[in-house]
């Protein structure tokens, strides 16, 4: 068991070492030219990626709300009833595409997380997303699928392992937030709050 869990490890450091750290660096600016704007960031994924991508929005926006930052950042697998009735309706693989020029418009910014990059709901959403030019990011693993050629930031984790893909999609995210605490923090001379640090390092309830 131990050799088993040094080696699933080193195969996420060995991962994340070959990242193209520029990728990341572009997909942190690209939200920060959102923060405070009426634009809006969307992130897209299906099973274990569209679970990573609703963790991902509900941790932006408690962070960038106790910082006292406007950010709207919205997971679109979190409506359960339009997406059952827009693939019930209409068909599964148009549930992104769909929203995009009505809900998505061209100075939001589309993320999206998916292991292998063909996800045929989310190729569809990136087809009609380049053509009215809203800027799109993917968190891609395997070979980055169809999904690396049409975004205009692909963040290509090199791996054939759908679970490392996907603990990866969090790493980078859990980064760019502690990058955005660090930054704002140092600016504004104040952490998140005296309150959040006495419950997650004194484990006080008050």
């Amino acid at each position: 068991m131990e050799d088993e869990f040094v080696s699933y490890t080193s195969k996420i450091k060995k991962a994340l070492d070959n990242i193209e750290k520029r990728k990341i660096d572009a997909l942190y600016q690209e939200i920060k030219k959102r923060i405070d704007t009426k634009y809006s960031i969307h992130l897209i994924g299906n099973g274990g990626s569209a679970a990573n991508a609703s963790h991902i929005a509900g941790d932006f926006s408690k962070t960038f709300t106790m910082l006292g930052l406007k950010l709207n950042i919205i997971c679109e697998s979190d409506n359960s009833c339009y997406l059952t009735a827009a693939s019930n309706d209409i068909d599964f693989s148009e549930v992104y595409s769909t929203i995009v020029g009505i809900k998505i418009s061209k100075g939001d910014l589309i993320i999206y997380f998916s292991g292998s990059g063909n996800s045929i709901n989310l190729v569809k959403s990136a087809q009609k997303a380049k053509k009215i030019a809203v800027k799109q990011v993917a968190i891609l693993g395997y070979n980055g699928g169809r999904l690396k050629e049409l975004v205009d930031i692909p963040v290509h984790v090199n791996i054939n392992d759908m679970e490392i893909a996907e603990d990866i999609q969090l790493i980078i995210f859990h980064f760019i937030k502690q990058k955005f605490c660090k930054e704002f923090s140092n600016k504004n001379k104040k952490l998140i709050s005296n309150k959040y640090d006495k419950r997650v390092i004194e484990d006080i309830v008050s």
